[in-house]
This record gives structure tokens, C-alpha cells and sequence, in this order.
């Protein structure tokens, strides 16, 4: 009798384990008796930021695509009219974390829900390979979870008394068997292998106002195009010469949907600009009016486009006058030595001016230099970091006015620790016969 009764044990216990294609819950974190003060909401252009939120590390956790992220929220006091929302972050995430203030990311709103009028008070979310949702100015954007980094979990209460809960978050994860979804072993990074480049050259030198004139940006952007094209690995190139101010927003608008963590972005501008006193620079395109300042491209309006890029490595270069303005820092160079990989698998946001605050004559010596350093490179990859330093002195020594080329991040974005390299198309063996 004993052997049979051991045997049904065994076969209950074996039955109770987690066959191939059954879902796996894996808790991750538990938070109990939190709290949230009360009218602790977000409300869109106030300034008010939601009140609670909890990060997740997607690499930390082991989240990838194919699994189900799952929140659970179990009000303690009687108001249950609690709010969760849910953010991706791609890329270089800058959290705040003040007590009340939420978080400054630059992470993407992909799901809302009243706790109330969850199932169990739970809110599921499926990491798919894309994820599509509606902006708040109604654009409809699809990102590529494969460059997510991390999982921001907001609770917000718009109730008049202080809110109290448990929260607890957990993974809900498939076998490979049942899942409708590649399951990689990890949420793919960005590689130097499957790295595709970019470039955007924007010369303007005929201006609708007279009074602005200039000879050489169309023809420098097409030497530097046919550099790029002959001695370097570009998926894409795109001239904008004399573009107006609409044709450049528009173009990095569309890329900014379009590139994903794969692609690495060059933007060159050679033309006329200017600065304020409060050394705040203003591009003038082809349309632009001298006396009128809002048809120039602010800084600020493109900054804000590219801090939508999800590239891996962004590389802004211009060749104008105060072109420092958009540099927020210089980078100090060979601080500490990198490898190419190393260089690579960090994002960056660099920028390189002709100059520092003053102007330059329309003979531009630093194209000159910037394109022979490119044609003259005989290794696999040029980082931006050795072309500046290659380049800065020649044109500091050659120019009258004693050019001062600035290299360092691009103001108003998030800086990172790698670097934008040029890489080098590599000559095709020919085979003997």
C-alpha cells in the first residue's frame, strides 16, 4: 500500500510542475504599505509630474520579447480609484529621483489603466517586438522594442485623500514552444556587426534675403558627400542643399521616427548663423529673413527634434559661424582610452563646430581639413573624438582669425560615453586565377 501512495505523490508533484509552452510567473519586487499623496497626477503641459514611479532594468530583470510584464495594485484604504501607467525607455534614461517629483526620461506612454477596472487588480503588459500607440499630439509612432533599456511603472492618484497600497511586479514568462513572439536569449544590443549609417548634409549659400551671401556651402556638402559615398559605409545619404527651414525640420522629423537602435546619424550644416548674447544660435536656411529671428532654425527647435532619435550614435557638425552654441561642453579627449566595441556599445550625442563664438570667413579651411583627415583614414574606424583632434590645430595655425574648433556633447541632450565612428568601406580582395 505504501509504494502506491508514495507513486500518487510523485505523480501529483511531477503534474504541479511547469510543462514545455506553460507560462512562468517570476516576481520580481514587492512594496508594501506605500503611499501617495493626494491630487498626485499628471496633467499634460502643467508642469505636475506623476507621483510614484518604480524603474525597471530590462537587462537587470532579464525582460525579453515575448514576455508579459505584470502589475499588481492592492489599494489598503478605501479610495481604489488609483491610476497605472506604463513608459518605455530606449536608449540613455535620465531619472530624477526627488521624493514627488517623478521622473525627467525621455521614455515613451504605451499603456494607462484604472486599477478598478482591472481583472483582479492586475494590468498585464505583453513585450512585443514593436510597440504602437498615439502621441500626445496625435502622431502615431511604432517603436522597436528590441533597443528597450527600461520599464517605468507610474502610479498616480487623483483622488482628494492620501492613497495606500501594496504593489507587486512580476514576469510572466513562455517557453519558446508557445510563445507567438521570437524569444531571443536577451533584449537585442546594438552591435558594431549590425551597425547601418546615416547622413544628412545641409548646405545652403542661396538665400532668398540679398543681404545674406555666401559661395561655397553647396559645393562643400558635395565633396563631403562624395567622400562619404567613395570611402565609407553609408545605407543612406541625403542632400539638402539651399533647404529652407520646413525641409530640414521636416526631413530629421521623419528619420526620428525612422531609425531605430541599429542606426547611427551624421547631420553636417554649412551656411550662415547667428548668435544672441545670451550665446544662443540660430541656423538661417534658404528662407530665412535677417531681421526676423523666428524664421532662422533655433538650436533649441532642433535640439528638440534630435532628442527624439533613437540612434545609437548621433554626430552634429557645423561648419558656420558661433557654431559652439550648440556645444554644451568639450569633451576631454583621451581621458580614458576606449576600444571600437567599447566606443560603440554606449550611445553619444557629439557635436563638432568650425569655431568657437565668433565668425568665419565663407573659405571654409575646416571642411578642408575635415575631408582630407576622411579621405587620408586607412583604418577600419574613425572616431569622431581622433578626426576633431587630428583637424583643431591645423585649422587653429592655417586661419587668420585663429579658429578655435569645439568638440563635446550637443547642448540640451542627454550626453553619453561612446563615440559616432566613421567606418571605413574595406577593399575586396581579387582572387587569383
Amino acid at each position: 500500500m505504501k509504494p502506491f501512495v508514495g507513486l500518487i505523490l510523485i505523480c501529483l508533484w511531477v503534474a504541479s510542475l511547469p510543462t514545455r509552452g506553460q507560462s512562468v510567473v517570476e516576481p520580481l519586487v514587492q512594496f508594501r504599505n506605500d503611499s501617495i499623496p493626494a491630487m498626485a497626477f499628471s496633467v499634460t503641459g502643467s508642469g505636475r509630474h506623476f507621483n510614484r514611479f518604480y524603474p525597471l532594468d530590462v537587462d537587470n530583470v532579464k525582460i525579453r520579447i515575448g514576455d508579459t510584464l505584470q502589475v499588481k495594485v492592492t489599494p489598503i484604504k478605501s479610495n481604489r480609484n488609483l491610476i497605472i501607467s506604463i513608459r518605455n525607455c530606449y536608449g540613455n534614461c535620465t531619472i530624477d529621483e526627488r521624493a514627488t517629483s517623478g521622473s525627467k526620461t525621455t521614455a515613451y506612454s504605451v499603456l494607462s489603466a484604472n486599477v478598478d477596472t482591472l481583472r483582479e487588480l492586475t494590468l498585464k503588459v505583453p513585450i512585443t517586438q514593436t510597440v504602437a500607440f498615439t502621441d500626445n499630439t496625435g502622431n502615431k509612432l511604432s517603436l522597436d522594442n528590441s533597443g528597450l533599456k527600461f520599464i517605468f511603472v507610474y502610479i498616480s492618484n487623483p483622488n482628494m485623500a492620501l492613497a495606500e497600497y501594496d504593489l507587486e511586479l512580476s514576469i510572466i514568462r513562455k517557453s519558446e514552444r508557445n510563445n507567438e513572439y521570437p524569444l531571443p536569449a536577451k533584449v537585442k544590443r546594438p552591435t558594431m556587426a549590425t551597425a547601418r549609417y546615416h547622413a544628412v548634409l545641409i548646405g545652403v549659400n542661396d538665400y532668398s534675403d540679398a543681404r545674406i551671401k555666401l559661395n561655397r556651402p553647396r559645393s562643400d556638402i558635395a565633396r563631403l558627400d562624395s567622400v562619404l559615398r567613395q570611402k565609407y559605409e553609408f545605407t543612406s545619404i541625403i542632400n539638402l542643399p539651399n533647404a529652407t527651414k520646413k525641409m530640414v525640420k521636416d526631413t530629421l522629423t521623419a528619420l526620428s521616427y525612422r531609425l531605430l537602435s541599429d542606426d547611427n546619424l551624421l547631420i553636417f550644416f554649412a551656411g550662415h548663423s547667428v548668435s544672441t548674447d545670451e550665446n544662443t544660435g540660430f541656423w538661417a536656411l534658404q528662407d530665412t529673413q535677417q531681421e526676423d529671428l523666428d524664421s532662422y532654425l533655433s538650436n533649441a527647435a532642433l535640439v528638440s527634434i534630435l532628442n527624439e532619435m533613437r540612434t545609437q550614435h548621433l554626430l552634429l557638425v557645423v561648419d558656420a559661424c558661433y557654431g559652439a552654441t550648440v556645444v554644451s561642453y568639450q569633451v576631454m579627449t583621451n581621458q580614458k582610452l576606449q576600444t571600437w566595441e567599447e566606443k560603440y556599445t554606449q550611445k553619444s550625442r557629439k557635436a563638432m563646430s568650425c569655431s568657437s563664438l565668433e565668425e568665419v570667413p565663407d573659405n571654409s579651411v575646416f571642411l578642408d581639413y575635415f575631408i582630407k583627415r576622411l579621405a587620408t583614414n586607412g583604418e577600419e574606424y574613425l572616431p569622431s573624438e581622433e578626426l576633431f583632434d587630428s583637424l583643431k590645430n591645423e585649422v587653429h595655425n592655417r586661419t587668420q582669425i585663429r579658429q578655435k574648433p569645439t568638440y563635446g556633447h550637443i547642448k540640451g541632450s542627454t550626453p553619453g560615453a561612446g563615440d559616432f565612428m566613421f567606418k571605413r568601406k574595406l577593399r575586396l580582395a581579387v582572387k587569383s586565377e
